[in-house]
């Protein structure tokens, strides 16, 4: 029997033909097609230099959408790496200090902030 089966092992593998790369194409998983998607969309998306406004201009509109529960968007200052604006940081405006905002909890330097608007 050990022969036999040596035989048949040996035949299949001196007839099989290997079908590439065909095969390996439905290993992608679903983890690597959305980080892979998700970079992708990140690599494509550009945002725009908006209005500089002034301290005046920037906590008059803060101070409208704290008073009435409305939602922001603010556009900070910094570059990242690539020289290149951030997605804008949109939220309620819960709180304030001497020098910060507190929008949906995350602190914000108000001398960092160029451009704000309500949505």
């Amino acid at each position: 029997m050990s022969q036999e089966f040596d035989k048949r092992l040996d035949d299949f593998f001196r007839t099989y033909q290997d079908r590439g790369m065909k095969k390996w194409q439905g290993f992608m998983i679903s983890d690597l097609n959305s980080a892979v998607e998700k970079f992708e969309k990140h690599d494509y998306t550009v945002y725009c230099k908006k209005k500089t406004m002034s301290e005046e201009e920037i906590s008059e509109l803060l101070m409208i959408a704290y008073s009435n529960h409305l939602v922001v968007s603010i556009q900070l200052k910094e570059l990242d790496t690539n020289a290149e604006y951030s997605a804008d940081i949109v939220g309620m405006v819960e709180g304030y200090n001497v020098d910060h905002i507190l929008i949906d909890g995350r602190w914000v330097d108000f001398d960092s902030i160029n451009h704000v608007e309500i949505n």
